[in-house]
């Protein structure tokens, strides 16, 4: 765990939250900060990319540095953790542990999120060279007043850990090494049938890669064979949009885009001292075009019994961007880009401002549809959710 005297330094900003170019920028001005152990080839401009062997290697001295430093303080005992965010009247306390990752492989941990190959391959080799684990999977779980007074009885205690990050969001812990509270949790979380997973799809994929790695050299019951997970009351978690913007209309005039939007949604401009307000329900975006700020609401929602065809997310792919402007592959077609919610709305207007010639704020996607579409194995596309606080890199270091 980090020490106190060392969080503010050490714990690292949202890593997904930032550019490549962000990242650098950051390690560079910060090579105190436990990212400067997660830098990837990526990171490094084109022409001066290293080899994957050389920022590996490089992540590791950087590790040992900060394990011999005094940035952390060894655990002479098994422990879960208490931990609570709070930023703007927001909090959220959940339970660190670690999880056998057979729970993610056979699907007691349920997924919503499609993997890419070639991440789960970079990150296990990442675990495979490196070893550390800091980054906690956050699963989501149905309310358990059980598991509440548990928790609630704890953080009537000090923290062992109380600090706020440059971007305000407060950080408390508490140690938890009692026999008898922490086989109360684990008696209380043996009655929840499901946990969510809401970020770290690909750090899942890639730990249970690792422990395959690990298994097929003889090695059996290690750290490799558990997922560290940070464990959420799903009604505690704060969901925001993912906004999307696009490089331009696709050969279409505006007038002729704005002419076929009428016909699935009612087309309202908006001014600029109330499009703070919007979207305000499902079923309606708030579209930037030019200059101007245009509200979309659905005029009906077909009847669909997928949970995934029903997302908002999902309208706007099948009704807008695809047929449209020409968007189909969601993932690689440069003409698309993803503004987190946390950025509002000035976020997607500093976007268009860069060139890209549409935005689009949409309606936040709730815990009740990710749970659905996760209960009905369904996928839902790249970028639906944004939680906002995440757990943060560099508190914990589990080494493998």
């Amino acid at each position: 765990m980090v020490t106190p005297g060392h969080a503010t330094v050490v714990v690292s900003p949202a890593y997904d939250s930032m550019s490549p170019a962000q990242r650098r920028i950051f390690c560079e001005t910060h090579p105190e900060n436990y990212i400067n152990t997660m830098q990837a080839r990526d990171d490094f401009p084109a022409g001066e990319r290293p080899t994957e062997a050389t920022v590996l290697e490089a992540n590791v001295q950087r590790l040992q540095a900060m394990l011999k430093n005094g940035s952390y303080q060894d655990s002479d005992t098994d422990a879960v953790f208490i931990y609570q965010l709070s930023i703007d009247g927001h909090s959220q306390t959940g339970v660190i542990a670690e999880i056998p990752v057979g729970e993610y492989e056979n699907g007691s941990i349920r997924r919503h999120e499609e993997t890419r190959k070639e991440h789960e391959e970079r990150l296990s080799h990442y675990l495979d060279i490196v070893g550390a684990s800091s980054s906690p999977i956050c699963l989501a779980y149905a309310g358990s007043a059980e598991i509440d007074a548990i928790v609630e009885s704890i953080t009537q205690h000090d923290p062992v850990l109380d600090f706020v990050l440059p971007d305000g969001v407060c950080q408390r812990l508490w140690r938890v090494t009692d026999t008898s509270q922490c086989d109360d949790l684990r008696q209380a979380f043996s009655g929840i049938d499901a946990t969510y997973l809401t970020d770290g799809h690909h750090r899942a994929a890639s730990t249970l890669r690792h422990a395959a790695s690990r298994r097929a050299v003889g090695k059996t019951d290690g750290p490799w064979d558990y997922l560290l997970a940070a464990l959420f009351p799903a009604d505690q978690l704060r969901v925001l949009a993912f906004n999307r913007c696009v490089r331009d209309l696709g050969g279409r005039t505006t007038t002729d885009l704005l002419t076929e939007l009428a016909k699935d949604f009612v087309v309202e401009p908006i001014s600029d001292d109330r499009a703070a307000e919007f979207p305000a329900q499902r079923g309606q975006f708030l579209m930037l075009l030019n200059g101007r700020t245009i509200l979309l609401t659905l005029r009906r929602r077909l009847a669909n019994k997928s949970p995934l065809r029903n997302l908002d997310v999902s309208i706007l792919q099948e009704q807008i961007l695809e047929p449209l402007l020409g968007i189909r592959d969601v993932r690689g077609d440069p003409r698309l880009d993803y503004v987190t919610g946390d950025s509002g709305l000035d976020g997607l207007k500093a976007r268009c401002s860069e060139g890209w010639q549409l935005g689009f704020a949409c309606f936040p996607t709730s815990l009740a549809e990710l749970m659905a579409v996760a209960d009905a194995s369904e996928v839902m596309p790249p970028k639906s959710t944004c939680f906002d606080p995440k757990p943060r890199s560099g508190i914990f270091v589990r080494m493998s």
